[in-house]
Parts: structure tokens; sequence; C-alpha cells
């Protein structure tokens, strides 16, 4: 997984131009504006992915395809589906947002930061796993982002429009770095609102 760092890192940084748009819809971003640490949550109730009316139909086509080819197949993929959340795409999130703010705006970002006054939240709506096998297709996903202060979780002082679309830059063959990539693209995304509107 470093080397698709790496590529990921190379292509957005290089080319920030690129990076899709994060826009407020209420709220203002700059009372982030000087602080050195932010907390980040991720969620993913009520998910919908891609071609299906609700992610655990989406799973469960997945898991009995898999299973009729290869017994006990169907329970990893499930298994998989989950755990990739808290393995892949939130870490990879973490990794490119630190990485890819200058150190003159310097803010790091980790999930439960005890450092942190505000948190950031990144709730996942839609999802489009994208798709290798010959010629690919690279992962998307819809997201809505809101800020608030920690001690004060239901007072949202910044919130994106939703749905915010990012498609990712590259389309790995492993589904869990395609989609991963998704999140890398956010957080590059992200990390540019960060530099020129709290700074």
């Amino acid at each position: 997984m470093k080397k698709l760092v790496s590529i990921i890192l190379i292509i957005l940084c290089v080319t920030p131009i690129l990076s899709q748009k994060i826009k407020t819809a209420s709220g203002d971003i700059s009372v982030l504006a000087g602080e050195k640490e932010l907390s980040v949550t991720f969620g993913y109730n009520n998910m919908k992915v891609h071609g299906y009316t609700t992610e655990e139909e989406f799973i469960q086509v997945k898991e009995e395809l898999r299973e009729n080819h290869n017994p006990g197949s169907g329970s990893i993929f499930r298994g998989s589906w989950f755990a990739d959340r808290d393995t892949v795409y939130e870490p990879l999130f973490i990794e490119y947002f630190n990485y890819a703010l200058p150190k003159k705006r310097k803010v790091t970002v980790s999930r439960n930061n005890p450092d942190a006054k505000y948190n950031l939240h990144v709730q996942t709506l839609w999802m489009y796993p994208g798709y290798n096998v010959g010629f690919s297709h690279a992962a998307k996903i819809d997201v809505l982002l809101q800020v608030y202060e920690i001690a004060n979780p239901e007072k949202i002082l910044w919130e994106s429009k939703s749905p915010t679309r990012i498609v990712a830059k590259v389309a790995p063959f492993k589904r869990e770095e395609r989609i991963g990539a998704a999140y890398g693209a956010l957080a590059i995304s992200m990390s540019w609102l960060l530099k020129k509107k709290a700074k």
C-alpha cells in the first residue's frame, strides 16, 4: 500500500489545481485558523452503494456470488468490507491530510486526538467501488463534512455542501485500495480548503 500512497500523493500534490473543490453549505471553516491539532471521526450509517438500494443488499449479493464460487469466501468478504474502513480508508485519509498541508500551516489530524479543540466529521453517504478487470474505473464517494467543537458537538460550526462528490485519481487492482484512493483525494481537497480559508 505504500506504493499506492506515493503514487497518489505525487499525482494530487504536484497538481493541486486538479483537486476537487469542497464548497461550504453553512458556517465558516476559518474557525480552524491557527489550530495545530484536529480530531477526525468517520460515519457510514445508511450509506448507499452504487446500483443497490442499501449497503446490506450490496453485501449480500457479493457475499452470495463469492460463496457460490468458493465456500467460506462470502463471510470473508463481509468481514473485510467493514474492516477496510478502519484499516485502509481512514488511515489513508489521515496520512494524506497530514502530508498535504505546508509546514507553515501544519495541522496534525488524528482519530480521538486528546489535544484537539475541534473535530472534523466525515460522513460517507454513497460509494462506487470502481473496478479493475483488464480496464479500470476509479472509485467515487459522496460525503458530508462537518466541523464542531468537541465540547459542544451539537453545534455545527461549518458544513460542506451535500453531497460532495470525490473521484479517486487512480484505480488500483484491489478494491480496498481503489476506495482508499478516493478518501486520499478527499483529504487532499480538504487540506487545500484549510490552506485557503483557514490560514
